[in-house]
């Protein structure tokens, strides 16, 4: 059997380096950090995304910060502390003279995810423009900011068509209108309670004005496709259908029965699960909040912070006409589903993982 020849490793000091597969790159078997020579660590980096064919990781570093503690495991020289991307606070270590480069265990998901990092902070520290001014001025819809999906939102499209659908059928006649409100609608008369089981899951595609469906459809498009991409379709489906059941019952339960009747429609106790989720899972995020003409991107918490209260405001005064409940009742839904549910997705999405860390830093 061939004896493994250890070197010294520029981390922990011991003799724990050996060769991987690649002779270029060397693991070290105590720290697990890895040793890159001059090159290995741009082909590596450029293996790990197909869309890339080369990449050079020293076009994209920020300047030298400070001498490091590492000595290099060749020139037994100090290396130096190069921060890893401009809005990416994490550091590694190069060597002046060989250009080999040490990255500890934490830091080699970073490196090999730095290219798309460096175009998600891009997309992400995107100022407010007077495009997007305009929008939510005419509008009162926010902006959002956030990385692109990896697949197609098949769900999330489909939910706003078939709501959208719904409404229009409504729009037909008087009699549509009715039969959809009285069928589908969650109506707390409903005496089959196999129907009642069944009204748990369409009133959730039924919406009573063109604002209530534009407001609910566009808040599920800017935030689902990001979920969904998190979670996978059917998940996010089950989980969407799970948290609109879950905001009627809450609604149910805190509605006072002497104003009536109750008759619930709409999606937004299934779309406040979302930002529960959203919350939870992309700290990295923003949404634009305007006050009269001042537009601003604020962190999902404190978007929802706002949200909340205004939630809370309309329902201790009782004003009529909204599911304040079934609002709050999804939304607390959605921040212990995102709280459990957390460490899966991050493991999931190695991207979201890192941009949910301190490292990455968010210009709002």
């Amino acid at each position: 059997m061939p004896r493994i020849r250890h070197q010294r490793c520029p981390a922990c000091r011991t003799d724990g380096l050996v060769a991987t597969s690649n002779p270029s790159i060397l693991d070290c078997r105590q720290c697990h950090g890895l040793w890159f020579e001059d090159g290995a660590l741009n082909q590596a980096i450029a293996h790990q995304h197909d869309c890339i064919d080369e990449y050079d990781h020293e076009l994209h570093l920020g300047a030298a910060l400070r001498a490091s503690d590492r000595q290099c495991r060749r020139c037994h020289v100090p290396m130096v502390h190069y921060q890893l991307l401009e809005h990416y606070v994490t550091e590694i270590d190069c060597c002046p003279e060989c250009d080999g480069v040490w990255l500890d265990k934490h830091e080699i998901d970073q490196v090999m995810h730095s290219p798309k990092l460096k175009q998600a902070l891009t997309d992400l520290n995107q100022k407010v423009t007077w495009k997007s001014w305009l929008f939510q001025f005419l509008t009162s819809m926010p902006v959002e900011y956030n990385i692109q999906p990896h697949r197609t939102p098949w769900v999330t499209r489909t939910l706003v068509v078939l709501c959208s659908l719904i409404f229009v059928a409504g729009l037909l006649t008087p009699a549509a209108n009715e039969w959809i409100f009285v069928n589908l609608g969650l109506n707390s008369d409903t005496q089959s309670p196999a129907h009642f089981v069944l009204q748990l899951l369409t009133y959730q595609f039924v919406h009573g004005g063109l604002m209530h469906l534009v407001g609910n459809m566009y808040f599920l498009w800017i935030i689902g496709d990001n979920l969904e991409d998190a979670l996978g379709h059917g998940a996010f489906l089950a989980l969407y259908l799970f948290a609109g059941v879950m905001a009627a019952l809450a609604e149910l339960l805190l509605f006072d029965t002497a104003q009536g009747p109750l008759l619930l429609v709409g999606a937004s106790g299934s779309i406040a699960a979302l930002f529960g989720l959203y919350l939870m899972w992309f700290r990295h995020a923003s949404l634009s909040f305007m006050i009269i003409v001042y537009q601003k991107k604020l962190a999902p918490h404190w978007y929802f912070l706002i949200w909340s209260l205004i939630n809370l405001f309309g329902m201790f005064t009782a004003q009529g006409g909204v599911a304040w409940a079934a609002h709050l009742g999804g939304f607390a839904l959605g921040l212990l589903l995102g709280y459990l549910m957390r460490d899966y997705v991050l493991k999931k999405n190695p991207l979201i993982a890192l941009l949910s860390q301190p490292e990455a830093v968010l210009r709002r």
